[in-house]
């Protein structure tokens, strides 16, 4: 079985480069929550010589916290930074696809209206954009109404809830060790489920496996889940 092994990139976590040739796809930060027009350029050329399908990540404007803070943002404020961060990427490479990043990806997981927001500065940048994104969230519900492709999401380093959500990242054990990452990858790939942090089994329709490159040793789980999750 083969699959799609994606990562967000262009954050200046270790080893980012030698996690290029293990990759199918990148979703690479454009100015949001870090990344400026050095390492979007780097991003590309990396993306370029190891045929990688190139996306943008952008994130709530919010530098300071990485992106991982919740902000409460005027509609149109957040629209234009949107357009902003993906046009900055746009202009160096044709994009395919994109992933929010941090709090803003986990914040309109929920609010419809805050997907719909990410949905129309998309199509303001490029009408053929897709998004990434878990398969029932509601991004996912306002890019189908828009009739924006949708990439669904699952993870290898992160557990989930029994509601197929995240563990948040301030919790124990809510990142997996690298053989736990196998484990998640291949169960995924045979059954298309995870066991959440209950025991449950919980289904999670996926197009793109998704690691995060900022995680202790990310490396090794890429090189891991290369090894032993394909059959």
């Amino acid at each position: 079985m083969t699959f799609e092994l994606s990562a967000d990139l262009g954050e200046g976590a270790p080893d980012e480069d030698a996690l290029w040739p293990l990759l199918d796809a990148a979703n690479v930060a454009c100015g949001g929550h870090t990344g400026d027009a050095e390492s979007m350029k780097h991003a590309v050329v990396q993306a370029q010589q190891h045929n990688v399908i190139l996306g943008a990540h952008p994130s709530y404007p919010d530098r300071e916290h990485f992106g991982r803070r919740s902000m409460s943002i005027a509609p149109e404020a957040l629209h234009a930074t949107l357009v902003q961060q993906l046009r900055a990427l746009h202009a160096l490479s044709p994009l395919q696809r994109v992933k929010p990043h941090g709090a803003l990806y986990n914040d309109a997981h929920h609010d419809a209206a805050l997907a719909a927001i990410i949905i129309d500065a998309m199509r303001a940048v490029d009408a053929s954009l897709a998004i990434v994104a878990p398969a029932d969230s509601q991004m996912a519900h306002a890019a189908r109404t828009a009739g924006v492709p949708v990439i669904r999401e699952a993870f290898a380093d992160r557990r989930y809830n029994p509601d197929g959500s995240l563990v948040s990242r301030k919790e124990a054990g809510s990142l997996l060790t690298v053989e736990e990452s196998v484990a998640q990858v291949q169960l995924l790939l045979a059954e298309g489920v995870v066991v959440a942090r209950d025991g449950t089994r919980v289904h999670v329709p996926y197009d793109t496996i998704c690691l995060h490159a900022d995680l202790e040793g990310a490396l090794q789980r890429a090189v891991a889940i290369r090894q032993h999750g394909e059959r």
